[in-house]
């Protein structure tokens, strides 16, 4: 008379399964998400999951090797046009774990003092980007640094608004004239907040005046995209 009860159990465990399965997609995660897919298509032998591997049967590893490597491509071109042009003191490159990191110091050679405005003698230089960057997905983002000298002009009111300032004047020369795409770049004025140097010295202070371009690679260029709208 209680066989009914099977049937209630089987229905329980069932619904318990489906509410653990919820919750643990409640916080989407693409990653996560297109594993979860392929799984549990693949207990149903579905086509998706024989025919369809994530990431088009690529591993992370090997994508992110071959970002890198184009990375240090454009980095070789960029390094080798400062070195014909004798650009050393005004340009530097490196690699870190965020990308390509194209630094122009803006001391007074690059900027006048206290001013966003970039010379002229440096805008072929940000040319040299748009070739390699019209072949890549990687986004860009363009950081404006200072010195912990205080600004005293009329135009801007602090560290703050000069460092947003000139890396605004880069961003738009980036898209108005080089054709990158809006949607591959952003901006962040530092102030004097994340020093390159200790603020010790003359010498550090004009290292710690900077504009960084970094193009990033594929991880961040992936972090960056999954908490776009």
């Amino acid at each position: 008379m209680m066989r009914w009860l099977l049937t209630y159990a089987d229905m329980i465990t069932l619904l318990l399964a489906l509410f653990i399965i919820l919750f643990s997609i409640s916080t989407i995660n693409k990653v996560k998400y297109q594993a979860l897919v392929h799984d549990v298509s693949g207990g149903f032998n579905s086509e998706y999951a024989i025919n369809n591997p994530p990431n088009g049967g690529q591993t992370g590893e090997k994508t992110g090797q071959s970002g890198d490597a184009n990375l240090q491509k454009i980095q070789q071109k960029i390094a080798a046009y400062v070195k014909q042009k004798h650009l050393e003191q005004n340009v530097q490159t490196r690699i870190d774990r965020r990308g390509l990191v194209i630094t122009i110091l803006s001391d007074k050679a690059q900027y006048d003092s206290g001013s966003a405005d970039i010379k002229p003698f440096l805008l072929p230089v940000l040319d040299q980007l748009k070739a390699p960057l019209a072949k890549t997905r990687n986004d860009i983002r363009v950081e404006g640094n200072t010195d912990n000298v205080p600004i005293a002009n009329g135009e801007f009111a602090s560290n703050w608004d000069l460092s947003a300032a000139r890396a605004t004047g880069v961003t738009r020369y980036l898209i108005d004239n080089d054709r990158i795409p809006p949607t591959r770049i952003s901006l962040a004025g530092y102030a004097e907040y994340r020093p390159a140097h200790p603020n010790d010295t003359e010498a550090n202070r004009q290292l710690n005046r900077r504009v960084d371009i970094v193009i990033l690679n594929a991880e961040s260029t992936a972090a960056e995209q999954s908490v776009q709208p």
